[in-house]
């Protein structure tokens, strides 16, 4: 199943959030008391991809442990959560949630580009077998579930490239950051065409939407296209900033960050 739909109970608060990276070296979560914090106030939590770091690689224990005990707290306040797959915990089954009929459409984001991340390491390092994957799903430019299943396919594709095997610190971030070109300049087009990128998904997709709700980009963002409108969540990460989005009865109630 891609894709989960929902009505909320009637007055019901749907807060969303998305990109915490749990167990990440760069997570700059603070604790349970800020996770508390998050909870407050709220019937539903949405999180919208990479609550976790949950595929194979040197923090994939540490980011299920992380996991699991959020969801524990979740529980104890009596939180609904509803997790949504990112390209960073793929194991999670829905890969969008439809809200209200579809009136309020949550997704990771990672779907807008083929790629997933064409700026990653693991599709600059691997573009032919990620190119072959993506010729695999042949009806992913019209057919919104095989786009779905083809993100979550290239999640799984390659190993996890999580830093750059050089010892000192300081080449390593200059390396991480603006090497090769493409990447930095990729990140930043990325960054500047969100808003315009999601908008044309949506047209293509899911028309009906009034509200699209995604991560992934790590960079937080409202943008109004007619009536409808986007929202970036930002991410819990280093160099990044996390926002909440609240909804009640398919409205927009509040967009802020989270402290």
């Amino acid at each position: 199943m891609s894709i989960l739909e929902l009505n909320p109970p009637a007055g019901a608060r749907v807060r969303v959030i998305s990109d915490w990276h749990l167990g990440h070296e760069r997570c700059e979560v603070p604790g349970e008391a800020a996770m508390l914090r998050v909870l407050e106030d709220v019937d539903i939590l949405i999180s919208a991809g990479d609550l976790a770091e949950t595929r194979p690689n040197e923090w994939q224990e540490r980011g299920l442990a992380a996991r699991e005990r959020f969801r524990a707290l979740c529980r104890e306040r009596g939180v609904q959560l509803i997790e949504i797959a990112g390209n960073h915990d793929p194991d999670v089954e829905p890969l969008m949630v439809k809200l209200w009929g579809g009136r309020v459409v949550i997704m990771h984001g990672h779907a807008l580009y083929k790629e997933v991340a064409p700026w990653s390491w693991e599709y600059l390092n691997n573009k032919e077998k990620c190119r072959a994957c993506i010729r695999s799903f042949a009806d992913a430019d019209t057919n919104l579930i095989s786009r779905l299943e083809l993100s979550r396919a290239m999640a799984q594709l390659t190993k996890p490239i999580m830093r750059r095997a050089i010892r000192n610190p300081y080449l390593r971030g200059l390396l991480h950051c603006f090497w090769p070109p493409q990447r930095p300049l990729g990140i930043v087009l990325c960054w500047l065409f969100c808003g315009i990128r999601a908008e044309r998904f949506a047209r293509r997709y899911f028309p009906e939407a009034e509200t699209l709700i995604l991560g992934h980009f790590h960079r937080s963002g409202n943008w109004s296209f007619g009536k409808r409108r986007i929202y970036n969540t930002g991410a819990w990460f280093k160099h990044a900033t996390p926002y909440a989005v609240d909804l009640i009865e398919a409205r927009i109630i509040a967009y802020n960050k989270i402290r």
